[in-house]
């Protein structure tokens, strides 16, 4: 049996909004290289572990483009390779809830190439597998305690499992996040774990009872922050020790953070040439890669006089209006401190951690956590109402909460 394993694909994906179109196609184009490729390595099976999609909302051109996609792959393997290939899929926390999910739009009842699994119904039984597959829950751990264990009571065939959740000593899981652990994934017993919501590619991983575990990554680069490999793999598991192939697939731009750093104040001046010194270098780097691409630059360090607006970044917005390669440039200066006599700047200038200064070390917290809520707003909010869902609120008000209680404010601090 041939397996192609895949996860993350976030077709539709929009953001930075200045750049929405771009970005779409990024992600539509790398899909469409990962089933191009598939269809060329003619597998049995495709797993495609959780956010095929980016949000519940979505333009209907892009759901008729991931239905034909689907269907392609699925013909277009079988006229090639004389064999009927079977796709299944879990939803991720991007792809809705149960009561609203994006993949209710490909499902179709004649789409017999097609296994979409529901909540209520978690397995998938042929001749060859037996595959459990679990959506995305808030709690993975609970869900794979409660849904899971059960599921694979009796499995005949080769035992599978996909979910989308981190898994503990194997991604890096980030801090109060749910995860499961290598032990857990152990304890069925199953021959291989496939998992999405991680978004770095993980080499294979044996797990405590003797199977594989198996974490793709994302098709293309979801953020600023996370490295260009990006791909998929396939997996021959005909012999008594499994193959695995990655496949990699070339981001369509070149998309990359840096940061300008100063340990004491500097003028704004200072700051302008540093930043255009790191867009010059990008520059440099797109004409030799021959591609498109975007940048951020964050700025971290004091003022010595004036105000983050004074950091002059007309020669950028020249650049970018001048190079056809640069599509987009994003100066980040919220790290900046003003400094201490500087009046009261215009309301979105202003320096969080400076306004509540008077709390002490908390105003650190307070400042990382406005930025990150501000972040997760311009990624994830709803396009119609701005705001976030209540999935994806509450880690944040947990983690703000956690933060709070950990902090004293008693008579007794200064």
């Amino acid at each position: 049996m041939r397996f192609a394993v895949l996860a993350d694909a976030h077709i539709g994906r929009s953001i930075p909004l200045a750049i929405a179109e771009h970005r779409r196609r990024a992600f539509s184009t790398a899909f469409t290289k990962a089933v191009d490729a598939i269809v060329e390595a003619g597998v049995d099976y495709v797993f495609i572990c959780g956010d095929l999609f980016e949000r519940r909302t979505l333009r209907p051109y892009l759901v008729q483009f991931t239905h034909d996609e689907l269907y392609r792959l699925s013909t277009e393997t079988e006229e090639r390779h004389g064999k009927p290939t079977k796709i299944l899929i879990i939803r991720g926390n991007h792809d809705g809830r149960s009561q609203s999910d994006t993949l209710d739009y490909i499902k179709h009842p004649l789409a017999d190439y097609l296994h979409v699994f529901e909540d209520d119904n978690i397995t998938y039984k042929d001749e060859n597998l037996h595959v459990v597959g679990l959506n995305y829950y808030d709690q993975v751990d609970r869900a794979f305690d409660q849904l899971v264990v059960p599921a694979f009571q009796g499995a005949e065939g080769t035992r599978i499992l996909m979910l989308h959740g981190f898994v503990q000593g194997y991604n890096q899981v980030p801090p109060y996040e749910s995860s499961v652990t290598l032990d857990q994934l152990a304890s069925v017993e199953p021959a291989f774990v496939f998992t999405g919501h991680y978004h770095r590619r993980c080499p294979r991983r044996r797990l405590p009872n003797g199977g594989w575990a198996l974490t793709p990554g994302s098709l293309e680069m979801y953020d600023f922050a996370e490295t260009p490999e990006k791909g998929f793999y396939i997996v021959d598991a005909n012999g008594e020790e499994p193959q695995f192939t990655w496949v990699p697939i070339e981001p369509m731009h070149a998309m990359k953070q840096v940061r300008v750093v100063s340990d004491h104040s500097r003028e704004p001046q200072w700051y302008r040439d540093r930043v255009v010194e790191k867009v010059e270098a990008f520059r440099e780097e797109l004409v030799g890669a021959g591609k498109e691409g975007y940048i951020r630059v964050r700025v971290q360090g004091g003022l010595r006089n004036g105000y983050p607006g004074d950091i002059d970044l007309s020669p950028v917005d020249e650049m970018v209006s001048s190079d056809p390669l640069l599509l987009w440039v994003d100066v980040d200066t919220l790290g900046i401190e003003m400094p201490l006599l500087a009046g009261v700047p215009e309301r979105e200038l202003v320096d969080v951690r400076a306004f509540f200064s008077a709390m002490g070390e908390f105003a650190d917290d307070i400042g990382e956590m406005h930025g990150r809520i501000r972040e997760t707003l311009e990624e994830e909010a709803s396009l119609q109402t701005g705001l976030l869902t209540p999935s994806q609120r509450i880690p944040l008000v947990k983690e703000w909460v956690e933060r709070f209680e950990k902090r004293s404010f008693g008579e007794d601090e200064p």
